[in-house]
């Protein structure tokens, strides 16, 4: 298994667009659960931190390829994934996306 971590730093007064985001994928697991199967995911989360007045979106993934992940999402499949990353470009900052650097992963295998 590979994962992935990152920040997606929000711009400013979009707080209703990510609850908006955040209610609709709690609305639609079934869908998202689709296509977390499609890609071979095993975990995603995400959530949300302030660092120095500034609002940001933690994510993780857990999968079998990261790169597949994104292939897979990016030829939007399921009708949740568009609305996903047309959200998600309507709230994050220019130059907001920052990932992390993997050091270790422990699953309870």
């Amino acid at each position: 298994m590979e994962y992935a971590s990152g920040l997606i730093q929000l711009k400013p007064n979009t707080e209703d667009k990510v609850e908006h985001w955040r209610s609709v994928i709690a609305s639609r697991l079934d869908e998202a659960a689709a296509t977390l199967q499609d890609e071979e995911v095993q975990i995603e989360s995400w959530f949300k931190i302030e660092i120095d007045n500034k609002q940001y979106l933690l994510w993780y993934l857990r999968a079998k390829s990261i790169q597949q992940v994104f292939e897979i999402s990016m030829q939007l499949k399921h009708p949740i994934d568009k609305f996903h990353y047309e959200l998600m470009s309507e709230i994050t900052a220019q130059n907001g996306n920052i990932l992390a650097t993997p050091m270790i992963d422990i699953p309870r295998e």
